[in-house]
């Protein structure tokens, strides 16, 4: 005998076991009640939500020997050769092998036909946006006006590819995806009707892999009892999936955080001895870096936004206070590019080194974004009294003439904390701004030298032109103009701002403001715990009295 799938074996035989979706089944259940039953409804939503299985549980109701009712026996003639599939009364059609004018046709010709069985035929057309524009336009009278007796269910996972003619036609319901929690509580039942002996931590592997599918988490629950004999344990559903456990993403954020290169490089190691796939990998630690950017930006646990088990959250609460949300911005954006060269056929050990290494030790990657980053962490450091500049690698300082055109235009330091996006911040990266601005385009590059960041109010940055630079605001003000700005902005800093020209008197040239040499020095000196060191004489004529005790001459 075949063996009958858990995700049918398990379906939901009553409107009270769908999980997730109660916007829908109250709906539907008061509809049933009131006698207010719609000739069409559209059901849209990712895959496994359960469209199908409520088009079916309303085909119950419908069609049951104590209906319409909104708690159909399931045990009527009716329900049963419903849920088996044979009944006559009710038509599967899948749109994507029945999607012509034909099959349209077809449909038109039967739907004047009474009821074989129940009260109702109900009409379940799955993956309705597969219909071709002419099926889709065939299909508009008969769904407009059907005999009284005709019920028409379309499920769709995109609903936007179907005709604005036909959603206009139909009662729209959207499946929303479940949390983590609501798949445990199914995959908890099934196991216990089976009776299977699995740990939890790979029931919660499952619900976080199965992605709000409750079909696919059942499915693998499926495979799992065939794959193991007795007890699963997590071992085995970590085997079975692919995926990694979760202590491997918490420990690769701790390594990266600690800025440790040489404990990254051991820890990919131990990655490819435990066969474990980089790409995967890459994908999963980019997902964990999502969710631990989400605690950063979201005072509180947001419910189905982060779908993790219990036991996480609080090590996800404790890596979110752990690292700054410029820092995490940065993993995601070096694990991202790592996947895509992945993806298109280089060394994925090679690639995920290097974005680990790069985690790790900023100084090695010379791209702007990093420079910037690493003059936030100086900046930091500095206003906090040098209080963590004992953390600074002695690489860091390969960045210093890197980073004197931003120190040009920077004038001493303040003591007040430096936060991540601050007018005083964006006025030191402008040089590094306005160079990504004539990457771009070379002429408005041109016209906002005669400009400068003069105040930012909320999400707005007001550009100051000196007077007389009348024509230079006009230009920038042009939409393509403000569009590249505020393009490089946004790139630089990760927040989406709005560019407003004004005429300022306070908008004067950047050189103004350019620190004399003997305050660069100090502000070096003290990031870096630095000593001043004389140069030797190059002719060797001069005496070496000026070199210090200690230090190699030239």
């Amino acid at each position: 005998m075949t063996h009958q799938s858990f995700y049918r074996k398990y379906r939901p035989v009553t409107f009270d076991e769908v999980k997730g979706q109660d916007h829908v089944t109250r709906t539907l259940r008061n509809a049933i009640v009131t006698g207010k039953i719609s000739h069409a409804y559209l059901f849209a939503g990712s895959r496994g939500t359960g469209k199908t299985s409520v088009a079916k549980l309303l085909a119950k109701a419908l069609n049951c020997v104590d209906g319409p009712t909104a708690d159909p026996c399931g045990k009527c003639e009716s329900c049963v050769a419903i849920g088996a599939g044979t009944s006559l009364d009710v038509v599967e059609m899948d749109a994507a092998s029945n999607r012509g004018i034909d099959d349209i046709r077809d449909i038109r010709d039967k739907v004047a036909f009474s009821p074989v069985e129940g009260k109702s035929k109900v009409y379940i057309l799955d993956e309705a946006h597969m219909l071709t524009k002419e099926a889709s336009n065939a299909f508009l009278k008969v769904l407009e006006e059907p005999p009284p007796h005709v019920i028409f269910v379309l499920c769709t996972t995109e609903a936007h590819k179907v005709l604005p003619t036909i959603q206009s036609r139909c009662q729209r319901f959207e499946f929303r995806r479940p949390n983590a929690d609501m798949v445990l509580e199914v995959l908890g039942r099934v196991t216990a009707e089976e009776q299977l002996d699995i740990e939890e931590a790979g029931l919660a592997a499952i619900a976080r892999t199965a992605a709000g599918s409750f079909r696919d988490a059942i499915g693998v629950l499926d495979q799992l009892a065939t794959y193991c004999e007795g007890e699963i344990s997590l071992t085995d559903v970590l085997s079975l999936l692919g995926t990694v456990e979760s202590e491997l993403l918490f420990e690769a954020v701790d390594i990266v955080a600690d800025m440790d290169p040489r404990g990254a490089l051991l820890f990919i190691n131990r990655l490819s001895e435990g066969g474990k796939d980089f790409g995967q990998f890459a994908g999963e630690l980019i997902g964990h870096l999502r969710n631990v950017f989400l605690f950063q930006r979201l005072d509180e646990y947001p419910a189905g936004i982060i779908n993790v088990s219990t036991d996480d959250l609080s090590r996800l609460k404790a890596q979110a206070r752990m690292l700054t949300e410029a820092q995490v911005f940065r993993f995601l954006e070096l694990l991202i590019g790592a996947q895509a060269a992945i993806k298109q056929g280089d060394d994925p050990r090679l690639q995920l080194e290097l974005a680990f290494i790069a985690m790790a030790s900023p100084a090695v990657d010379r791209s702007e974004k990093s420079i910037l980053y690493r003059l936030d962490q100086l900046e930091r450091q500095v206003a906090e009294g040098g209080a963590a500049a004992g953390k600074v690698s002695p690489a860091d300082a390969e960045v210093e003439t890197e980073t004197d055109e931003v120190r040009e235009t920077a004038g001493p330091e303040e003591s007040k904390p430096v936060i991540q996006l601050s007018l005083d911040r964006i006025q030191r990266a402008w040089s590094i701004i306005l160079s990504q601005v004539k990457k771009k385009k070379v002429p408005l590059h041109s016209l906002l030298q005669e400009a400068r960041p003069v105040d930012l109010e909320g999400n707005t940055l007001v550009i100051g032109f000196s007077p007389g630079a009348e024509f230079h605001k006009n230009q920038v003000e042009k939409q393509d103009n403000i569009s590249v700005l505020a393009g490089v902005l946004r790139d630089m800093t990760g927040d989406d701002l709005r560019v407003r020209c004004i005429i300022s008197e306070g908008a004067r040239p950047v050189q103004e403001k350019v620190p004399s040499h003997e305050e660069i020095i100090a502000m070096a000196k003290k990031a870096f715990k630095a000593e001043e060191v004389e140069p030797a004489p190059r002719d060797g004529g001069g005496s070496g009295d000026s070199i210090p005790p200690g230090a190699a001459p030239e």
